[in-house]
């Protein structure tokens, strides 16, 4: 059994225990895997750290976590049909990565009336769309996600504007402090990874 970990358009090799498979012009970086392999949170940040690491010298696409076939050839087949959505998505998330941005309200422990509570919930909503529009306009592209916060989005963001990416986060912050807004990456571009028609 092998575990797909990413897919890239770099034919340079990867560092060992890692291998590619070339498949319809693209590459699929593999490693061994057993059925038995442990799940856990350790399991699941070497495997991140492994894709950081790719990310670091070429483009790739992550894979969904557990994704088990039972030889190369079975590789190349998952993705014989898809290689033109995924040659697109890869000139997509080229020389950019993944940031996340989480937004709260500071503070939100059920305090003051209810009325008041509602009072601050719209007042934090009319924010982060604020916020959001914001952060969008200095990424290349933005992904929403449902969650409990006021915001939870990625923002795919040029390599090289990382730095005023985090910056521009922090200031929103300091013109909101009723607010808390956390942003973490960077990261391979999960939200981004396909294509509308992959």
């Amino acid at each position: 059994m092998i575990e797909l970990l990413a897919i890239t358009d770099d034919p340079a090799p990867v560092p060992p225990p890692l291998r590619v498979v070339a498949a319809a012009g693209l590459g699929l970086v593999v490693s061994a895997a057993a059925k038995d392999d442990v799940v856990d949170a350790e399991a699941l940040w070497r495997r991140e750290d492994l894709l950081e690491e790719l990310m670091q010298g070429r483009t790739v696409l992550p894979v969904r976590y557990g994704t088990l076939v039972e030889d190369d050839t079975a590789a190349a087949e998952a993705i014989a049909g898809r290689a033109e959505a995924l040659a697109a998505a890869l000139r997509r998330v080229r020389g950019a990565v993944e940031l996340s941005v989480r937004v709260l309200i500071r503070g939100e422990n059920g305090e003051g009336s209810p009325g008041e509570q509602l009072q601050a919930r719209a007042a934090g909503e009319r924010a982060a769309v604020e916020i959001h529009a914001r952060l969008s306009a200095a990424a290349r592209e933005h992904a929403r996600h449902v969650g409990p916060e006021l915001l939870r989005a990625a923002y795919l963001v040029d390599s090289a504007q990382v730095d005023s990416f985090v910056a521009l986060v922090r200031a929103l912050q300091n013109e909101h402090t009723e607010l808390s807004a956390i942003c973490t990456g960077p990261w391979l571009p999960y939200s981004f990874s396909e294509g509308e028609d992959a």
